[in-house]
């Protein structure tokens, strides 16, 4: 076919996404590699269609993820995700599978690594009356086995009782609420997104906050503006679109050498446990640190003290905790373990309280953090001080620096921020609602709104940034790994 025949088929496209070249038919796969870790992502690239308009989506969590996904399902553009992660993407919603080999290169954590792991986010809450798009697709991946529903009554919070030392309140034993989690560990939703659809992710990859993007004008003078990026002082490419799809200090700094201004006075972040009642200035982030810890089913405490029926609680009794997980109950192995693994999640004010460089924790710090972490267990379960903590065998420490958003950006902003000026868009749960859902829908909807943009650019297709109006606003349910509150928004 000719390439001036081409050119008709793709006359109704906005015009920067006609293509430049002949057609070829060719894809992105994304595949399991079988290599010496059976658990990386990898790509497989076959003549790639360099003929069509790329995007370049930087993160690759939920919401970038969905936005490459449904970018790619249009055919019309091709997606890139650059994601930081070493092994897999998935941000929040990831899991450390049996065989990871740990960053620092060692594998001590023998008895840690012989289950799937949930580090930060632990379910997804659906509620009967919600019948929207995420709702269908969580529908979708039960039918298919990428998640399973946790059993009535296995969620709980953990209360104070004034007969007890402490009173459990199953949350989830009616038939309103659906709390689902990832069939092989929280990181099966991400690799079904990236599997569902071709497109490319490129793993381990961090674009320099200082130079790693850089926009190059509107070369062709019909719509078509250019983007670099570079990682390591290697140019990654030049895209037609960019999209922002994470948060944090490094988001903040990727853009604060780019003209588009008013995108990047949304990017900047405070890290604070909570905000005002009027919401805030600024995009504001709560740190949370995730201890996973191993016990020994014959000496600990846990299985006279919780009912084997409970997975999850919410621990409302002590200050300094927020979530109690056990991983070997959402995924039993084939032979009978004779531990349990558990993932401790502490409250945000601690954490700020108690805060270290997250890449580096130094060893005294992970100590005492480690020591008030199981502590606090013990008084919220009421047992004798060092009941728990000396039967832990093994245990790991990590900081979730930038963990969950605790205001959102609202008012004119349909759940994503786009510059038509300069084409580029942010995307994540901070503009919709702190959650798995609320990340797919953002980048679902910044994906559509790309598709359709007009033929030129300007402020004809700009949506959701300061200059239209819009505040931060306070989530009265700002937990994000478990839960939420959910918002009524416009649908883009």
């Amino acid at each position: 076919m000719k390439s001036s025949s081409l050119l008709a088929i793709f006359a109704h496209l906005p015009q920067w996404m006609a293509p430049a070249k002949s057609f070829t038919r060719s894809s992105f796969a994304v595949r399991q590699r079988a290599t010496q870790n059976q658990n990386s992502l990898t790509i497989s690239k076959a003549n790639p269609r360099d003929d069509l308009p790329k995007v370049a989506i930087i993160g690759g969590g939920i919401a970038g993820l969905s936005c490459a996904a449904q970018l790619a399902k249009s055919g019309k553009v091709r997606p890139t995700v650059f994601d930081t992660g070493r092994l897999r993407p998935g941000g929040r919603c990831s899991s450390r599978l049996p065989g990871d080999v740990l960053k620092q290169g060692s594998n001590s954590d023998s008895i840690l690594q012989s289950c799937v792991v949930d580090h930060a986010a632990q379910m997804i809450k659906v509620s009967a009356e919600d019948k929207g798009p995420f709702s269908e697709k969580m529908k979708d991946w039960e039918q298919r086995g990428i998640v399973r529903q946790y059993p009535r009554g296995s969620i709980c919070e953990v209360l104070n009782s004034n007969n007890e030392p402490f009173g459990l309140v199953a949350l989830n034993e009616d038939q309103r609420t659906t709390f689902y989690y990832g069939s092989n560990g929280m990181g099966e939703i991400p690799r079904a997104i990236a599997e569902d659809t071709s497109f490319e992710i490129q793993q381990d990859v961090w674009v320099s906050p200082s130079n790693g993007v850089q926009y190059l004008g509107n070369k062709d003078g019909i719509g078509r503006p250019q983007w670099r990026l570079k990682a390591k002082g290697q140019t990654l490419g030049t895209f037609d679109r960019l999209v922002i799809a994470h948060n944090g200090k490094c988001a903040d700094r990727l853009m604060s050498q780019t003209p588009a201004k008013d995108l990047h006075s949304l990017l900047q972040v405070n890290f604070a446990p909570t905000v005002p009642a009027w919401g805030g200035k600024k995009m504001t982030l709560n740190s949370i640190y995730s201890l996973i810890f191993a016990v020994r089913k014959d000496s600990s405490n846990f299985g006279k003290i919780i009912p084997k029926n409970a997975i999850s609680l919410f621990i409302k009794n002590e200050p300094t905790l927020g979530l109690l997980s056990c991983n070997t109950r959402k995924y039993p192995t084939r032979q009978e373990s004779p531990y349990e693994i558990w993932t401790l999640l502490s409250s945000p004010k601690y954490a700020k309280a108690n805060k270290g460089p997250q890449e580096n924790l130094p060893q005294e710090l992970v100590e005492r953090v480690t020591h008030d972490m199981l502590a606090a267990v013990e008084r919220a379960f009421g047992v004798d001080e060092g009941s728990i903590s000396s039967t832990v065998i093994e245990s790991r420490l990590q900081l979730w620096g930038a963990a969950v958003p605790i205001n959102t950006w609202s008012g004119g902003s349909p759940g994503f921020l786009y510059d038509g000026t300069f084409g580029v868009g942010a995307c994540g749960d901070w503009l919709l609602q702190p959650s798995i859902e609320g990340a797919w829908e953002s980048g679902r909807r910044l994906a559509n709104w790309i598709l359709k943009e007009k033929v030129n650019l300007g402020e004809d297709s700009t949506v959701g940034l300061p200059s239209q109006g819009g505040k931060f606003e306070r989530v009265k349910t700002a937990n994000g790994i478990a839960s939420f509150e959910n918002k009524e928004r416009a649908t883009a």
